[in-house]
């Protein structure tokens, strides 16, 4: 009888909170002043954050994509690329979503049945200076997207995206003000699991620190050509391919635990015919015929480019206790 109690009691207040929550519904939409969004938000066209505003979204913010066609009429450009056919943000200006441990700004699907591609992405446009922290992202076709910008993402989690920060520079939309411009991202202590790929990126700069990117069904990180990339004390494992290459030059591979992949630890694609530094990694063995077996380069193709992966170390980076 006193559990009995209890239950209902639990369950007035579970009913109360849902009652105050507040919900905001929009569809396309163009926020031209600074907005701050709390609450429940239900998107269901394209939002436009213009160039020098500012849409801050409080801790505890859930913002609810609905499933649109590529054809409705919430698409407020082009459907061709940078765009995305899907319900998205689309930031000129800048974002700060800054949730807490306990109160995180969640962006996912709003239909009863989500998949990967309900909503396009958080999509940065020659925007600078954003923030994601404690966030999570889920169902989207990139989670993050970002074209001749600047994010920090931070304390994060991608779950369940096509995939989950994809970054570039802008080569895409000649006489745009931001054409040529490389994106700079920084992305440490989040979770990529569950993604058909972790992080990819382009002719950018990354700094991608003490991550777990886990279980990503294709990749779980992706370098491509030009880059100045710093990829140390991650966990990468359970990926189709961990670290996937594509004519990549400028990646710092050092200090990461790359392990248990399915297919390859480390793997160059057909194009790639540079030399890769991955030294000073953590393979999970110390026996250098597996670490090798898990290798996939010039001496699986004469065509393809070195990975360099001696020295290796010889026991797991707890980058964790080292903070």
């Amino acid at each position: 009888m006193l559990r009995r109690i209890f239950v209902c009691v639990a369950l007035v207040f579970l009913l109360a909170g849902c009652q105050r929550q507040q919900v905001l519904e929009v569809s396309k939409l163009t926020i031209s002043k600074d907005t701050t969004w709390s609450g429940i938000v239900l998107v269901a066209g394209d939002v436009y954050v213009e160039p020098g505003v500012t849409l801050t979204l409080a801790p505890g913010t859930i913002v609810k994509f609905k499933r649109i066609d590529e054809t409705s009429d919430q698409n407020l450009f082009d459907i061709d690329s940078p765009y995305y056919p899907q319900a998205e943000l689309i930031i000129r200006g800048r974002l700060i979503a800054k949730g807490t441990d306990k109160d995180k700004v969640i962006f996912t699907s709003a239909e009863i049945d989500p998949r990967p591609a309900d909503w396009g992405a958080v999509n940065f446009l020659g925007s600078n200076d954003n923030i994601i922290d404690f966030c999570t992202f889920m169902f989207a076709y990139n989670g993050v997207h970002a074209h001749g910008s600047s994010v920090q993402i931070s304390n994060s989690e991608f779950v369940k995206n096509g995939v989950g920060v994809s970054f570039k520079s802008e080569e895409e939309t000649p006489g745009v003000e931001w054409f040529g411009k490389r994106s700079n991202v920084q992305i440490s202590n989040s979770i990529f699991s569950r993604n058909k790929g972790g992080i990819g990126f382009r002719n950018s700069d990354a700094l991608i620190m003490h991550n777990e990117i886990i279980d990503n069904k294709f990749f779980g990180i992706f370098p491509k050509e030009e880059v100045r990339a710093d990829i140390s004390e991650n966990r990468i494992s359970g990926n189709k391919k961990g670290v996937y290459l594509y004519q990549a030059r400028g990646v710092i591979l050092s200090r990461n635990n790359i392990y248990d992949n399915i297919d390859y630890n480390i793997s160059v694609a057909e194009a790639q015919d540079y030399d890769i530094d991955a030294s000073n990694n953590w393979f999970g063995t110390i026996n250098r015929e597996k670490i090798e077996a898990m290798i996939f380069d010039k001496n699986d193709d004469i065509d393809l480019g070195r990975v360099e992966f001696e020295p290796f170390l010889e026991r797991q980076v707890d980058w964790k206790q080292n903070r």
